[in-house]
């Protein structure tokens, strides 16, 4: 929905149909956290873990940086995750407790450390994501700081994740938890920005404090941060409940979660080449683009779980692993 449709928001179609920008990536990298927590949740399991994460790096990173070449207009997040993970491997063996306590400073410091960072160096910060063929030193500074995804905002939505990664997130009690918090996080944070830059004005340049009040998608500002984690929490929360209780329902979005990383390569690809037919300008030509992608891609993940155990580029990030498995049977 979120690269295939309209970005205005002059109607509450519009409105409604760009509820997801600037909060689907957050989600993304919360996901990352929860899996992060999941693949070290057993015991003895911790440095196997870290050595799974080191390759998923190396596989993600160039990916990424290969991908963003492409005239598909999007700013890749795969590179980036190789950084998540990198930084995921540092923090996962902290305590439950303390892990909140970072989450919730890094929710606030990370994006007044952008905002500072802005002010003084206006030119340094953006959208602008980096490729191959870049220097560098250009490709770390943007994965860690001036990216659209840097590492010095989003790690919150990462540690995040991997705090609610170690909840049991089978207990129904856990799930409505995510919900209900997430939604009262996502609201309040939209009733807040809305209030104050209506009295306030809307902020006029990077180095206007009034940035800091804004939730403008992507802004990596402080009530975007913790709005678009709330709404993460919440969705979490939801389909959890969902699978759930309408277990058959949900089995084609659950196959094609297990093919998310084919698919999200596979969209890019087809953004490449089918652009000017997928992208359109309004949000009734928007959603026929996106039933049919995702109805065609639903229907091909189901066919291809029922005779694969994994998707075709999910197999790479395990590829060593299990032929080392293999080779032990």
């Amino acid at each position: 929905m979120v690269h295939v449709g309209p970005r205005d928001r002059t109607n509450v179609a519009e409105v409604l149909y760009n509820l997801p920008h600037g909060r689907a990536s957050i989600l993304f990298a919360f996901i990352a956290g929860i899996g992060m927590s999941l693949l070290s949740a057993r015991r003895g399991q911790m440095n196997a873990a870290r050595i799974r994460l080191v390759w998923m790096a190396l596989v993600l990173l160039p990916l990424g940086l290969v991908l963003q070449t492409l005239d598909h207009g999007i700013a890749v997040i795969l590179h980036h995750y190789a950084v998540f993970y990198l930084f995921g491997i540092l923090v996962m063996a902290l305590p439950m407790r303390l892990l909140g306590m970072f989450a919730a400073v890094a929710s606030v410091c990370g994006p007044l450390a952008y905002f500072a960072i802005g002010a003084q160096w206006p030119d340094f910060v953006g959208r602008e994501t980096v490729a191959v063929g870049d220097r560098p030193v250009e490709i770390v500074g943007g994965l860690l700081l001036s990216g659209p995804y840097p590492l010095l905002t989003w790690s919150a939505a990462l540690l995040w994740g991997m705090w609610a990664g170690r909840l049991d997130l089978r207990s129904a009690r856990s799930q409505v938890g995510l919900l209900m918090v997430g939604v009262a996080l996502a609201a309040s944070v939209a009733i807040i920005a809305a209030f104050a830059l209506h009295i306030l004005g809307e902020p006029e340049g990077l180095g206007d404090w009034r940035q800091l009040l804004s939730d403008a998608p992507h802004s990596q500002m402080p009530l975007w941060m913790v709005g678009s984690i709330g709404a993460a929490s919440a969705v979490t929360g939801a389909m959890l409940i969902i699978a759930d209780h309408w277990h058959r329902l949900s089995g084609p979005l659950v196959a094609l979660g297990q093919l998310a990383f084919s698919f999200y390569v596979a969209h890019l690809v087809a953004l490449h080449f089918l652009k000017d037919i997928l992208r359109r300008e309004t949000v009734g030509e928007a959603m026929v683009s996106v039933i049919v992608v995702t109805g065609m891609a639903g229907l091909f993940a189901v066919i291809w779980r029922r005779n694969f155990a994994r998707g075709p580029l999910e197999a790479l990030l395990v590829l060593p692993f299990d032929r080392a498995r293999q080779g032990r049977q």
